[in-house]
């Protein structure tokens, strides 16, 4: 019960300031309309791809929801406010963990822009009435929910690892920056993966950033089998665990050079 409170506190200091959530919502949003629109004067409408023009459009009006929603944006917090200014103390004194105070804390964003790109969605489908490409498998949309909360952890946890390298690093813009466009381009969110370079897609299959935006968005398009869903719900656990331990290890380090005043 008290975790339930702790989040409805949450809920009400997001929603103070969900016009400005709401512009970081659009920020991704006008991205991505205009990749649709570059998409649309390229030579994939007449090629053989199994990516034609409306499989590309979902793919970019999902990625805006799913982005939305699972990507964590949390490390700032962690490292300029708990972190360089002292503010950990606070969560030290706390009966719970800081990973879960911190979740809790993220959690109203994520549902906040969620619900925006829920609704842009349904916009859009009501206007423009779109063919989309939806997976309409029974059996295969009740492990979505999973593959998406999976989603969120994996990045979420990313995030936290990145902001505890401040414990070590007073100034880590650039490490944010080079992350975030890391994140960008090996999650898909350039191109589909699979029409990226085999390079790019290969490097992109053995890192976590896929696992938190592309995958996610196919198996929503029905481009996995049931096979390719479970085994993809097993490769995120697995990078869930392993993140996780990672953390709890850089945490426990980084406490035993924390001061009361900051780094």
């Amino acid at each position: 019960m008290k975790y339930l409170r702790i989040f409805l506190l949450h809920i009400q200091h997001v929603l103070e300031n969900r016009a400005r959530a709401f512009i970081w919502f659009l920020l991704p949003l006008m991205n991505n309309l205009m990749l649709i629109v570059f998409w649309k004067g390229s030579t994939i409408q007449g090629s053989n791809f199994q990516w034609d023009m409306s499989a590309i459009t979902s793919y970019y009006f999902i990625m805006t929801i799913v982005g939305s929603m699972l990507s964590s944006h949390i490390e700032e917090d962690v490292s300029e406010f708990d972190i360089l200014q002292g503010d950990l103390v606070r969560y030290l004194t706390r009966p719970f963990s800081y990973y879960l105070s911190k979740f809790i804390e993220e959690l109203p964003y994520r549902l906040l822009q969620g619900v925006y790109g829920i609704i842009l969605l349904l916009l859009f489908v009501i206007f423009f009435k779109p063919n989309m490409n939806l997976n309409k498998d029974l059996i295969q949309l009740t492990f979505i929910p999973i593959i998406l909360i999976l989603g969120f952890l994996i990045s979420f946890t990313l995030k936290m690892i990145l902001g505890l390298t401040a414990f070590w690093f007073k100034e880590n813009g650039g490490l944010f920056e080079l992350f975030m466009i890391a994140n960008i381009v090996l999650s898909g969110g350039i191109v589909p993966l699979d029409l990226a370079p085999p390079l790019l897609r290969n490097i992109s299959y053995v890192l976590p950033f896929s696992y938190t935006g592309y995958f996610p968005i196919i198996a929503i398009q029905g481009k996995l089998d049931l096979t390719g869903i479970l085994q993809l719900i097993t490769v995120q656990s697995g990078w869930l665990i392993s993140l996780y331990l990672l953390n709890r290890l850089i945490w426990k380090k980084g406490l035993k050079i924390f001061t009361a005043v900051g780094q």
